[in-house]
């Protein structure tokens, strides 16, 4: 986040070295910015080293020579946040919204709502995502903030639709896919639970985040059908939902309900227990399968994610992607499966990098 801040105003400052100087005015001023760049950069390597309070001091040389500069404030905020410092960092983060921060913004109003939901106040971090995402309606982190305030509140539907507009903004923001999986699967929008759940752990370098993604999926639809009193049943979450949204979404479960109970592995019924991570694995192999195809083409989800399922059907790469999602499960398994199939997850990730991020 930082880098990306220094960046842009590098190449801003690096223009108007560029410019002639026309007067002795013009000259004074690009040094001064060029004083306040150095300073600020001197801030931002001691704040990456954990210096915070030499980065606090660069900062405030900074703030001197330039009181209205939107970055120097921003940085203040966040070394002081960094610090723990809620109050100061507070402060100066208000202090950069009123001033023109331009290329800042979306950094800037993350920060502050964090700030106000760390401080106990929601419905200010709240107000202030609402405005930053009016300001920045491409950013994918505001949103994201929003919806983690908004599970903080126990509020899932709202957190849900703030994760979706994260979501509509960015394909690989890890943090986004793996709890938009999680909501949908606390509200039994099971469509949407297995599409955003696989594709989190595909796009995720996070182990932990991959760890409880398989494990929810495995322990998730393993707990559809449910044997009791030597009889087998469906088991049926219960979850409230209204509208049209609860029979399709009964009728994707029931489609996976019906495959639990009617599929077998050998001599094994897929609602049988499993007794070692080879079985684990081929059920999940066997479940998710059929499961991708019901995700590619149910009405119930609406957005690009659908277009990535159909994308592996059309390329014949739904085998690939899920061998290459389990692969933590059972190595020695995927180990077989990639010695005959290496050219296939070469082919997944260059229709993935190529083409589907490219879309």
């Amino acid at each position: 986040m930082k880098k990306s801040i220094a960046l842009i105003f590098a190449l801003a400052a690096t223009s108007l070295f560029a410019a002639p100087k026309a007067t002795s005015n013009a000259a004074t001023k690009v040094s001064k910015a060029e004083a306040v760049k150095n300073l600020v950069d001197q801030g931002v390597q001691f704040h990456e080293q954990g210096q915070y309070d030499e980065a606090i001091a660069k900062y405030k040389e900074a703030e001197k020579k330039d009181p209205k500069n939107a970055l120097v404030k921003y940085e203040m905020a966040f070394t002081y946040h960094a610090k723990r410092d809620l109050d100061k960092s507070l402060t100066y983060a208000k202090a950069a919204t009123k001033l023109k921060s331009e290329g800042i913004d979306e950094n800037l109003y993350s920060l502050l709502g964090t700030i106000y939901d760390e401080k106990g106040m929601p419905d200010s971090a709240l107000a202030v995502y609402r405005e930053g995402f009016i300001k920045q309606p491409n950013s994918f982190n505001i949103p994201y903030n929003a919806s983690i305030t908004y599970m903080r509140m126990n509020n899932a539907d709202s957190a849900y639709a703030w994760i979706k507009r994260s979501i509509n903004n960015s394909r690989i923001h890890e943090g986004s896919h793996y709890y938009m999986g999680f909501l949908a699967s606390q509200l039994g929008k099971w469509p949407q639970f297995y599409a955003y759940t696989m594709y989190s752990t595909f796009i995720s370098k996070k182990a932990e985040i991959i760890r409880d993604n398989l494990s929810r999926l495995y322990g998730r639809t393993k707990s559809f059908v449910l044997t009791k009193d030597n009889k087998v049943e469906m088991n049926t979450p219960n979850i409230k939902q209204n509208g049209s949204d609860s029979t399709v979404n009964n009728e994707f479960l029931l489609a996976i309900q019906t495959m639990l109970l009617s599929d077998s592995l050998g001599k094994r019924k897929l609602y049988d227990p499993d007794s070692n991570s080879t079985q684990q694995m081929e059920f999940l192999v066997h479940v998710l399968e059929k499961t991708i195809k019901l995700v590619a083409f149910t009405d119930e989800i609406e957005d690009p994610i659908q277009r990535f399922y159909q994308g592996l059907i059309r390329e014949s790469l739904v085998e690939a992607f899920i061998y290459t999602i389990c692969e933590p499960i059972d190595r020695p398994t995927f180990a077989q499966w990639l010695i005959k199939n290496r050219n296939e997850q070469g082919r997944l990730y260059h229709w993935f990098n190529k083409e589907w991020l490219m879309l």
